[in-house]
């Protein structure tokens, strides 16, 4: 009898099991975990009535959605009708006077605001408000106060990609009217809806320098000179750099300051554009985002397959950064223990729909789910159980003019229904993903900052300036390794780490204490590459014993690789004839696959977006079961086991869960 009933009872878990095994999919509720969330943007507009944004609130939330991010003002100027209106100073100057002709413009913009928070409460779900762009505070204040804007080096007002005029944060001007017009905020929006906000976004996309008298006075403050007496002197120019590179990280310190004091325990945000961070990590230095902000402060960066004009297709070069900064995202928000947001797209703008190659459904939701992954595949060193805060992915955007999912005035090659189906239905599985387990870095790359900072200071840089190849480290960051970049070694854990890959062509560009940290590695038995600079300050080369290897492009030195022709040749996906023993040999990858592979202790996601068919082999540490997505994120071929062969056509993927009723029984 007991051997029957044993019997039917494993009959019985085998039957559910099958059956939870072919479903594609399993819902979760909204609510399912109040720490992460999962949504869409959509825009406040002032010709949308109360009832038009109850009834998208309710859609968005019944098909998944916890969360609402309403759109900004871009740019920060007093228009009802524009493509991005949004709160700003310029709508809170305007609608204080009455006798201002923008006044009741200001005013409806002011009320749909309030609308889209009344919804949101009606329903049920947060939100996140928006309260300005950049640093703009407007036209007339611009006019009122021409000497108080950011600059260049030329002394030209700072005019960033044509989006507008800003201000500049170290004037005392902005400062007493930013903090009146905060104060305002308060009082009209966080008070009455202070159970439905989440958190305020201060400001989308700020990036970039400022040369202006208000920024030298705060820079003479810190060095003694001024900007143009930093002349040819690398050292000075290295200040001037650094200056730089920070000036968006101190507007963020000193406005999240400024909110801890007017409402403390309110979070508040800045949305910093991932297409210049993907390139070059600099104004705004991405680590100093969190590691110097105050604990108010939350990280958001919009990581959108393609972060750019509708024209141009998503390259791997696109993929290869993003695939960087989301793990390096991870390592910082783990280490410094610090929340983090990210904008994932399902837009036209960020699937490149004008281009010669157009992303569809499958790229939109698969742009969530690596994301996800990549955010917790790092945890670093910050102890037993760190993990990064990934505390809530949202697609960018719902109904935004001209280039949302609706309201779009391009020819889409996916269709509108089919893309929000799609994408909601990963809403709750994206929630799943944030709290999956977390890994340590296999590899660090370690950019030293010094030398982005002598070229800023050098060049007088003020807005964009490339400098490290991160965009060609396709190798690093398409194949499933968790690869890392880091501004410095000090305070990270090397213990455990494969390789440390130092981007920097002299060793003068490293401080004493990282140069004393990569012999003690490489004394340990870790792999170092490096350039000939770097590796002759590392090991006298003519004495150690020396090996050139993998067709001639590396001179290796025991466990010291020395790139003979750059690091970024080394990690090329185009070289697998030379290097594939090299990748072997220092990274201990046995295969390079094609498309983009991420595999952590829960989950595999693997990723084509190339033009043909390819063949990947799946070869996992456990027994898994998903599916085979087509370009339209439809579920078309169910997959079990550990060791597959799957055949991916162009802009599919496979995602795959472990089975927890497989040996190992871990999840």
């Amino acid at each position: 009898m007991l051997e029957s009933r044993i019997v039917r009872s494993s009959i019985v878990l085998i039957t559910l099991f099958s059956i939870l095994v072919s479903c594609p999919a399993i819902p979760a509720r909204a609510s399912e975990d109040a720490a992460h969330y999962a949504g869409w943007a959509l825009e406040a507009y002032p010709d949308l009535s109360g009832d038009d944004m109850l009834a998208m609130v309710q859609r968005l939330a019944s098909h998944g959605a916890n969360v609402a991010w309403i759109g900004h003002n871009n740019p920060g100027v007093v228009d009802p009708d524009k493509v991005e209106p949004g709160l700003s100073y310029a709508v809170y100057e305007a609608y204080l006077d009455a006798a201002d002709p923008r006044h009741e413009a200001a005013a409806a913009v002011i009320a749909a605001q309030h609308r889209m928070l009344a919804a949101c409460r009606r329903v049920g779900i947060r939100a996140v408000l928006p309260v300005g762009y950049q640093i703009q505070m407007g036209q007339r204040w611009n006019e009122a106060h021409p000497g108080h804007l950011r600059l260049d080096a030329q002394g030209r007002p700072l005019d960033i990609y044509g989006g507008g005029v800003s201000a500049s944060f170290y004037s005392p001007l902005y400062r007493r009217d930013i903090e009146a017009y905060y104060r305002w905020l308060d009082a009209e929006f966080v008070v009455p809806y202070r159970d439905v906000i989440l958190m305020l976004n201060l400001a989308d996309e700020p990036l970039g320098g400022d040369y202006s008298a208000q920024a030298e006075a705060a820079f003479r403050a810190q060095t003694g000179f001024g900007f143009e007496q930093a002349g040819d002197d690398p050292s000075r120019q290295r200040l001037v750099g650094r200056f730089q590179s920070r000036y968006v990280v101190e507007y963020a310190i000193y406005s999240a300051r400024l909110w801890a004091s007017i409402r403390p325990g309110l979070p508040v945000t800045m949305s910093f554009d991932g297409a210049q961070a993907r390139q070059t990590w600099t104004m705004p230095d991405v680590e100093a985002l969190f590691r110097d902000t105050p604990s108010n402060f939350v990280v958001t960066f919009d990581a959108y397959p393609r972060d750019g004009l509708p024209h141009v297709a998503l390259s791997d070069g696109d993929l290869a950064g993003l695939y960087l900064l989301g793990r390096s995202l991870g390592l910082y928000s783990a280490r410094y223990d610090r929340p983090l947001w990210l904008w994932a797209a399902a837009n036209s703008w960020g699937l490149s729909q004008a281009s010669p190659d157009p992303g569809t459904v499958s790229d939109a939701v698969a742009n969530g789910l690596y994301l996800a992954l990549l955010v917790r595949q790092a945890a670093g060193d910050a102890g037993p159980g760190a993990a990064s805060h990934l505390q809530g992915i949202v697609y960018w955007n719902y109904n935004v003019k001209e280039q949302g999912l609706y309201n779009d005035t391009h020819s889409t090659a996916y269709d509108v229904e089919t893309m929000f189906a799609r994408v909601s239905e990963a809403l709750p599985r994206l929630r799943q993903l944030m709290g999956a387990p977390p890994a340590h870095p296999d590899v660090l790359i370690l950019a030293p900052p010094a030398r982005a900072h002598q070229e800023i200071g050098a060049q007088r840089a003020a807005v964009l300036l490339e400098v490290q190849p991160y965009q060609r480290l396709a190798i690093l960051a398409k194949e499933g390794l968790d690869a890392a970049v880091v501004s410095s070694l000090e305070g990270w854990s090397l213990a455990g780490l494969r390789a440390v890959v130092v981007l920097s062509p002299a060793a003068g560009y490293l401080p004493a204490s990282d140069l004393a940290r990569l012999r003690a590695f490489l004394d340990g038995g870790g792999k170092v590459v490096a350039s000939p600079d770097v590796g002759a300050a590392l090991r006298e080369l003519d004495a150690a014993p020396a090996e050139l290897a993998y067709g001639g492009l590396v001179v290796r030195h025991g466990n010291l690789y020395v790139a003979q022709q750059g690091i970024a040749v080394l990690f090329e996906d185009r070289r697998h004839d030379v290097l594939a023993a090299f990748w072997q040999d220092c990274l201990g990858l046995n295969a390079v696959q094609p498309g983009y592979r991420l595999v952590t202790s829960r989950y595999a996601l693997y990723y084509h977006i190339g033009s043909g068919p390819v063949t990947i082999e799946v070869d996992l540490p456990y027994e898994a079961y998903g599916y085979r997505y087509d370009d339209e994120g439809r579920a078309v071929e169910r997959l079990h086991g550990s060791r597959l062969t799957v055949t991916l056509a162009r802009r599919e993927y496979i995602l795959l869960r472990r089975d927890p009723w497989a040996w190992p029984w871990l999840v």
